[in-house]
Formats: structure tokens, sequence, C-alpha cells
């Protein structure tokens, strides 16, 4: 194995193809180990820093995971279902898992009432330090973490909401009420979750994953919940629907 010193791809680049060819041919099996930042030295004659840019950036793609004191691993994808997210869609965790036929979990990790914070109230058009819920969920289908969630949601139409609720379906119970969720606006991007999110969905690595904040309405376009969003990239892939304007 060996690296073209005069292309102008960067070497930490060309040894990851390297590999990632190696993988793809199952030249290195799931469950193998690749060779070691040191090992990846002297093959390619290149730094330490260098080769460990390469192992980062397989990691990153999640076809490798690093295990403290073992090494690194070629991860088995073949049996990964993703579920396909559309972004121009509005969907429940409980749609999702009717769509799927898998069971739904939802555990609330944090439910009490606050007092809203001044960017979250202007979302809600709210006036500053009104009360608030503020609740975390993390869910699970089938077993497997797929979202963690923070939300901020009306107080005042809902005083009997309750942790039981929450467990159940959140939805389920604003239709219940009488409301009837219309959709949401979502800001999406990619960040580097902290520790405590990683943790909850079980990502073994450090590497960004997909955060939306959400801004809920009912059907008369009145705002009830702002939530951030963190989804298990594991677990999800995003589609999105774009049509050509007519002229």
């Amino acid at each position: 194995m060996n690296i073209d010193k005069n292309s102008l791809i960067p070497f930490y680049l060309q040894i990851e193809q390297q590999l990632t060819e190696k993988i793809s041919s199952n030249e290195i099996k799931p469950g193998d180990a690749i060779p070691t930042e040191a090992a990846l030295c002297e093959i390619y004659g290149v730094s330490r820093m260098t080769a460990r840019k390469a192992v980062d950036y397989l990691v990153r793609q999640g076809r490798v995971a690093r295990f403290r004191g073992r090494g690194t691993f070629v991860i088995d994808n073949s049996n990964e279902h993703k579920t396909v997210l559309p972004l121009d869609r509005h969907f429940t965790s409980t749609e999702i898992a009717r769509e799927l036929n898998q069971t739904i979990e939802n555990r609330v990790l944090e439910f009490r009432k606050v007092k809203t914070e001044p960017d979250i109230a202007e979302l809600l058009n709210l006036q500053a330090d009104a009360q608030v819920y503020f609740m975390v969920r993390l869910r699970f289908l089938d077993n497997k973490p797929f979202v963690f969630e923070k939300s901020w949601m009306l107080y005042e139409p809902f005083p009997d909401l309750s942790r039981e609720a929450l467990t159940e379906s959140k939805y389920a119970y604003l239709r219940e009420k009488g409301f009837t969720p219309a959709g949401s606006n979502k800001h999406i991007s990619a960040e580097l979750p902290s520790n405590k999110i990683r943790q909850s969905l079980d990502l073994s690595r450090d590497e960004p994953i997909l955060h939306a904040r959400s801004v809920a309405y009912f059907t008369d376009m009145m705002p009830f919940e702002v939530a951030d969003i963190y989804y298990n990239q594991r677990y999800f892939s995003f589609s999105l629907k774009a049509q050509c304007e007519k002229e």
C-alpha cells in the first residue's frame, strides 16, 4: 500500500480511501481490526497526526469504531435499517411507529413548570417570565434510542398535563383537549452533541448529529411548543422532496 505524495488529494484522504476500498471489498471484514495508527505511519510513511485523521474520518462515516484498550474495528452495517424521514412533512413518533409497525417508548427524563426564557417566550408569543412546561424525553423504537428531545410547551391551556400523558402520547392528550396540531416549522443544523445527549442516544463516538429547532402550531396557527430535537443518525436518514417552480 502506498500513497501518491505528488497528488493534490490530502494524504489522510488517500489512506481513508484505500481502507474504505478494503472494507467495501471485504478484504477487511466486519469485526476485523484495521491497522493501528502506528502501523499506518510505518506503512504509508506519514505522521501520527495524518494517520489519526484518516481513522477519524472512517469513524465519522460509521465504518469503524474505536474501543479503548482494544483497537479500531470494522462495523457490521449489513443489517442496519435506517428509517427515512421526509423533512417536508410533520410526523409524530407515534405515526412513525405505526407506519413501521414498531413499538415506541417515551421515557420522561424531566418534567416541570419553569419561567420562560426570552427567546422561547418570543417564539410562543408569550410575555417574558410566563410559565411554561419544560420537558426532556428520550424516545425508543424497538428498544433503540432514536430521538432526544427538549421542549417548552404552553402551560395555561393544559394545567393538568401529566408525566403519564407524556409517556403515552403528548399529541393524543392535546387532541383529547380539543386542540389539533397542524404542523411545525423547523430549522435544521448539524451539531456536535453534548455528552448527555451522546450517551442517551448510545453513540460511541463524537460526531455531528442532526439537530432541529422546531416550533409546532395548531390549525389556527397558534404556536404551542418549541422543541430542540436531536436525531440518532444510526437509525435515521432524511429526504426532501423538491419541485420545480412553474414558469
